[in-house]
C-alpha cells in the first residue's frame, strides 16, 4: 500500500515560521491547532479561512472547552489574527500571523484568562446625573436636506446590501480553493480530472488574479472553466504557445484541429486519474 504522497496535496510553510514557533513555549494543543490552521488555510493557498472552535475540537479530536480557550489566547497573543469578524450566518474567518515582531510572546506575554469568576460578580459605578433636556432638531430647511441625504444613502445602502446578497448566496455549499475562486467539492473533483493537477492549478491562479484586480465576483466560478469561456481559451492559448517548434501536433492539437491519424506524442504526460491531454512535460512515446 503506497504511503502520503505530494501529489495528494502537501502544505506549503515557511521554513522561518517553523523555526520560530519551535523556539516559543506553546503547549501541545497549541502548536495542534496551529498545525490544522496551517493546513485549512495554507493547504488551500489562502490566508484566512472560516475556523470555529467547534471545527478545530472535531479535527483536534480534543474537549471543545479546552480548545476554545488555547484559540482566544493564540487571538490575545496575535499568533493567530481574524481577517473578518462573524456576521450574520457567517463564522470568523482566522488566519496565521507570519510577521512573528507582533507577537506577544514571551514577557509580553499577557496572562491567560481563567476560566471562570469564581462566583464573584463585578461591580459597576453608578450613574445617578439626571440628563438635561436640550432642543437639538435642526431648522425646517436643514430637515428636509436631511430627509433627502438620508435617502440617497439608503438606496446607495439597499444597492449594496443586494450585491452582498448575490455574492452570499453565490458561495452556498462552495469551498474557497483560490483566493476569491469558490467552487463545489463535486467541480473541484471534474476539474482536477478534467485538466490534472498541474493543467487545474494554472487556470485556478489566472482567475484568481483577475478576480482580485477587477474586485469581481461570479454566480459560478465553475462555468468559466467549461469550453467557449475566456479561462478556457487562455488556457489552450497558453497550451499551444508551449507546443510552438515542435514538429509532431501535440495531443492538444490535435484534439482541437481535427487531426487524424496516428501519431507519436512526446509532449503530453498522463493527467489525474489517466491519460489526460492537458498536463504538459515530457513523458514516454506512444504510438
Amino acid at each position: 500500500m503506497a504511503g502520503p504522497e505530494l501529489s495528494d496535496g502537501f502544505t506549503r510553510v515557511a521554513n522561518e515560521v517553523i523555526e520560530e514557533v519551535a523556539r516559543h513555549k506553546f503547549n501541545g494543543t497549541q502548536l495542534r491547532i496551529l498545525l490544522i490552521v496551517w493546513r485549512q488555510t495554507y493547504g488551500w493557498r489562502r490566508k484566512s479561512a472560516e475556523l470555529s472552535a467547534t471545527f478545530l475540537a472535531t479535527a483536534l479530536q480534543s474537549d471543545l472547552r479546552g480548545v476554545k480557550k488555547e484559540l482566544n489566547h493564540l487571538l490575545d497573543i496575535k499568533v493567530l489574527v481574524v481577517h473578518r469578524p462573524a456576521k450574520g450566518k457567517y463564522g470568523r474567518y482566522i488566519g496565521f500571523n507570519k510577521y512573528t515582531n507582533q507577537w506577544l510572546v514571551g514577557d509580553n506575554c499577557p496572562p491567560q484568562k481563567p476560566d471562570s469568576t469564581g462566583g464573584q460578580l463585578p461591580t459597576y459605578e453608578v450613574d445617578d446625573h439626571t440628563p438635561e433636556v436640550v432642543d437639538n432638531r435642526p431648522p425646517k430647511k436643514e430637515k428636509k436636506e436631511s430627509i433627502k441625504k438620508d435617502n440617497k444613502n439608503n438606496k446607495g445602502a439597499a444597492k449594496e446590501m443586494a450585491s452582498k446578497t448575490k455574492l452570499a448566496k453565490s458561495r452556498e455549499g462552495k469551498q474557497e480553493y483560490a483566493e476569491e475562486v469558490w467552487l463545489k467539492p463535486e467541480e473541484h473533483t471534474k476539474l482536477l480530472n478534467e485538466f490534472g493537477q498541474e493543467g487545474f492549478t494554472w487556470m485556478i491562479d489566472v482567475l484568481s488574479s483577475y478576480k482580485l484586480s477587477v474586485d469581481k465576483f461570479y454566480a459560478s466560478d465553475y462555468a468559466v472553466f467549461k469550453k467557449g469561456g475566456w479561462l478556457r481559451m487562455k488556457f489552450e492559448k497558453h497550451l499551444t504557445e508551449q507546443n510552438k517548434g515542435k514538429k509532431q501536433p501535440s495531443f492538444l492539437q490535435q484534439k482541437l484541429g481535427g487531426a487524424t491519424g496516428d501519431r507519436t506524442r512526446t509532449d503530453v504526460t498522463p493527467g489525474n486519474g489517466g491519460n489526460n491531454p492537458w498536463t504538459i512535460g515530457t513523458g514516454s512515446n506512444h504510438t
